[in-house]
Parts: C-alpha cells; structure tokens; sequence
C-alpha cells in the first residue's frame, strides 16, 4: 500500500482474512502496515489482520479448524466440528445473533460468512494470486490498487436502490466482489467459491406463533447484549414502535435514551418517547432539542468518517456527527438502533396476489386497506394483482427499459422490487452504464415466490444502509447494534404469514402481540415525518449543502422516493 493508502481508512472495525498459504505474505505484510495481526494459522502465518482499534475476534476451537468471531459476544456453547456444514453455520448464526464468522480450514482454506440479513458484509479479491476476504470492500481496494466501477456508480444513483442482483454482485470497486448475504464464500489458492448457507423459511405460522418466537429472538438480541456490554447502553428512542420496544427491553440496563427532537409542531414523536422514557426507572432521556441538532442538508461539503461508499443518510449526516459526538462524551459502550424495524417487521404488497387467489375475502379486505392508505383507486390496484404474473428476468428488462421513467402506483408496488429511477441530472453515460450492469447481471431472483423475494430485498437494503450507519457511529467512537437484523429476529418474522404480520388496519401487528403487556406503549397508530426539518434545512444560511438542496427542491434534480411500500 502507498503512504496516501495508510492514512484515513475508513471504517475503525474492519478485518481481513488471509489463507493459510507462504503466497499470502505480501497481502499480509501490507495489510500489517495498516493494521494489526489479530489471529495466526497453526503454521504460524497471519491469519486475521484487524483495524488497530478493533476489539479482538473470539477464537472458538483450535489446531486443523478454528472459528473466529468479530463483532459479538460469543456463546460458551459454540461448538466447532471437524468439517464445516450448513447446519453448523446456522447454528453460529443463531447463538452470536449478528455477526461476522471466519473460519481456518485444514489445508489453508478460509471461510467467511456473510449473515442473512446483508448487515454484516463480506467481501472478496485475489491480491498477489492470493484470494482473501475482507468486512469492508475499501480494504480490499487500497490492497491491490482497484478502481472504481464507473457502472455501480452509474447504478448507485438510482432511487430507491438499485436492482438486488447489482447490489449482490458488485462492489464500488472493479476485481473486489461482494458475498451475497446468507452465503459463505470458500477460499482456497487464488479461487473464491461462493455457497448460500441460509434460505428463506416458509411463512407458515399465525400471527400468535410468529409473535412469540419474535418475542424471545428481540428479547435475547437486546438483553443478550446489555448484559455482555462494557460499559453503558444508550438506545436511539425516536418515539416509534420499534424503537420504543428496544428500549423497554434494554430498561434492566438503565439505558441513556437519545431523541431527536422534530420541527414539526404537529410531530408526535417526542411525545411517545417520553411516555416510554417514563417507564424506564433508572435510565436517563436526553433529548436533542431543534435548536441543538444541526439542520437538514447542513454540512454537505464535510465527508462523512468511516464509509465504505457514499451513504444515503448524508443529507443528515451532520446530525449524525452530532449525536455521536453527545454518546461518545457520555463514554456509551453499545448504543442500540431499531433500524431494520419496518422491513423486517413489516411485508411489501408482492403477497397481495396470492393472498387474493387463496384467500379472496381476507385478500379484498386487505387491498382495499391498502388501496386507502396510499390513496389509491381499489380498482386499479386490482387490475394489478389479477394481472399475468410477470418473470424475474421480464422484470429485469422492464427495469433496464425504465430507467429514466418513473413507474408509480400499483404495479410499482406488487412488482418483485422498486423499479430503479435515475435522476434528471444524470448524464446518458451513466444511464447506459446502468443498463449495461443490469443487461449483465445473472436474472436469478433470491425466491421464486415474489412475496418472498420482495421482502428479502427490501430488508437487505435496509440492512445495507444501516451498515453504513454503523460504520460512521464506531468511526465516532460509538459502537452500534441493530437488534431487528439479528438471526433469530430476521427468521421469526419471515417465517410468519405476510397478511398476519402486515395489516392496513392495525401497525405491526406482529410486534404488538409479541408484548401485550406493552400494549399502551405500543399502541400508536402515527408516524412521524421530516418534512418541515427538510424546509426548515432548505432555509438556511448560503452554503454548499443549502444551495445543493435548493436545487433539488427546484427541480433541476429529482428527490429520492420513498422505500417499496409496505
């Protein structure tokens, strides 16, 4: 690595795992300059080379086959058989909650393992004919000099999100590749195989059945992780469902909870949250008031610390700086965020269709729901749910043909994914770039069932993003949980029935009835919304960030839509 490559790194917890071969060395011994040797091959040689600042991994077993554990207290019941299996793979994944797994092979393979939910990240290159893996796709760019996918920035710049098989398949950088989540990539000389250890479950179980595993998966991803922390736990309460349930769980830790206030008179956040914070004897609410945080849009110009790429947050990311700058002062240990809440908790209309064949009654009284909670004529989101189901691959080309056309209502809604939008502003250049990738990409769906594949999605991105969010709080000095992407969590409400879990009439249904003895807590039926923040940024004194938004707001660039409905 160059000296410019040794200075600003990025992400303050990544890793890199080297094989167990005398070809791996120059990889090694670069990485050494940047980093510290945090684990060796029985031979000797590096076999985990860590950020400086990272907490060392957990090494579970030893001799021919080791497992190393970054980002998670570990279970006294890990155990390592000799010879790696899907099944003992799940088993990790559901004893560590969210984290990432690396293991030492005999013969000098290395595994690592991306998590089911996409929120812990792996990714792979071949440095000096030496395949290795890496947390963070930066590492591997500075270790052999890679540069950047003209095409995934060409695609980044779609809305919501781009296609899942572009997220899945490439990176920001050409020649270092992503490990879809629920895979395992195998590493062995200068090849890289990649295998799905998790798929899926069934959504078979009522709503009753769903709610209790929900209710013992969120408990240990919370409790389990207070009780194992270092020193104190804050929770982000922003006042809604998911947030308040962290926090009401996290209580026995006399957490520090930390809002930030709204600018909307008619917002209701601050006040649940302080009807939770009421609740939680011992712990402490902070609150950030308006005329603390800073603006919307405010600081535009200042990178932001410790991303992997750029993030999607950056319109806030100067409120971002400040609350971790408030959580770090206050020595915060873990700091729990309930992003991934509505994804994981919630189903996008893909399932409306089916829902319509098997179970017409439920199914009408569902669409109609839904058709008034998005404004929408019942008969046009009918048309669209009676209509010929539509393959991945057709899909894909509607996808690619549409890039510059933005698709709205129903059928935006019940496809397999958001369509992609690019933006006015974008050139032709990058419009053919994007196209391209997509005309590339393999047209294989993460389910057949688009219900399945859609939420899969949906949550992947979420996680996604909420990676980066974490990235920039540990670069703050905040380390920062996401209880709903955990193992358990992700399979507890994937495995419940979609029309149980999502319901126009009543907000989460799932997590309501998993703590009924919260029900007053969690019985609000609002939502919050940033929309006189965003005018309120818009007005502020001229800068980079201001007139960057102004310009938005006039048209001359086109703002980013909501998520996939749900």
């Amino acid at each position: 690595m160059s000296n410019a490559d040794r200075r600003g790194l990025g992400s303050p917890h990544w890793w890199c795992a080297l094989p167990d071969v005398a070809a791996a060395g120059p990889a090694a011994a670069a990485l050494s300059t940047v980093g510290v040797v945090a684990a060796r091959h029985p031979s000797g040689r590096p076999w985990l080379v860590t950020a400086a600042q990272a907490p060392p991994p957990h090494i579970v077993g030893g001799g021919a086959r080791a497992v190393a554990v970054l980002g998670a207290a570990v279970s006294a019941e890990l155990r390592v058989t000799r010879k790696r299996s899907q099944c003992e793979v799940q088993q990790w994944a559901r004893q560590t909650g969210s984290a990432h797994v690396v293991t030492s092979e005999p013969g000098g393979r290395v595994c690592a393992v991306a998590d089911a939910a996409g929120f812990r990240r792996v990714f792979t290159a071949v440095a000096g004919g030496v395949a290795v893996a890496a947390s963070h796709a930066e590492i591997l760019r500075r270790l052999i000099g890679a540069p950047v996918d003209r095409a995934w920035v060409a695609a980044k710049l779609a809305s919501p999100e781009m296609p899942s098989v572009l997220r899945q398949a490439r990176s920001p950088f050409v020649g270092v590749s992503p490990v879809p989540a629920g895979c395992v990539a195998e590493l062995e000389g200068h090849t890289v195989r990649v295998r799905p250890w998790w798929g899926p479950p069934e959504p078979q179980l009522s709503l009753s059945e769903g709610a209790q595993l929900l209710r013992d998966a969120l408990t240990r991803a919370v409790r389990g992780r207070a009780d194992h922390g270092a020193g104190p736990v804050s929770v982000q309460l922003s006042g809604g469902l998911d947030s308040a349930a962290i926090a009401l769980l996290a209580a026995e830790s006399a957490p520090l909870l930390v809002t930030t206030a709204g600018a909307s008179p008619v917002d209701d956040d601050l006040a649940w949250a302080r009807r939770v914070a009421h609740e939680i004897a011992g712990g402490e609410h902070r609150v950030l008031g308006v005329g603390e945080t800073p603006p919307l849009f405010a600081e535009l110009d200042r990178a932001v610390a410790g991303m992997d790429e750029p993030c999607s947050f950056a319109a806030g990311a100067a409120r971002q700086r400040h609350a971790a700058a408030v959580l770090a002062e206050r020595g915060v240990a873990l700091h729990a965020n309930g992003q991934g809440g509505d994804e994981v908790l919630l189903a996008p209309w893909a399932f409306l269709p089916g829902l319509l064949h098997q179970q017409p009654r439920r199914g009408w009284r569902q669409l109609r729901g839904f058709a008034a909670l998005r404004g929408l004529r019942v008969c046009s989101v009918l048309r669209a749910a009676m209509a010929p189901p539509v393959s991945f691959a057709r899909w894909l080309d509607g996808a690619r043909a549409g890039l510059r056309r933005e698709v709205t209502g129903p059928a935006a809604a019940l496809g397999w994914e958001a369509p992609p939008l690019l933006p006015e502003w974008a050139s032709d250049e990058a419009a053919a770039l994007a196209a391209t990738a997509i005309a590339e990409a393999a047209p294989s769906p993460l389910h057949h069932d688009v219900a399945v594949h859609a939420a899969l999605t949906r949550i992947r991105a979420s996680a996604y993003r909420a990676a980066l969010y974490a990235d920039a709080m540990a670069a703050a000095g905040v380390p920062t949980v996401m209880p709903f992407f955990d193992h358990d969590v992700l399979t507890a409400c994937l495995s419940t029935r979609a029309d149980h879990r999502t319901d126009p009439w009543t907000p989460k249904p799932l997590l309501r009835q998993a703590f009924p003895e919260w029900e007053g807590l969690l019985a609000r039926r609002t939502k919050g919304h940033y929309n006189t923040d965003i005018y309120r940024g818009l007005e502020q004194p001229e800068g980079p960030g201001a007139r960057s938004a102004r310009r938005l707001a006039a048209g001359r660039a086109r703002p980013h839509r909501a998520p996939h409905a749900a």
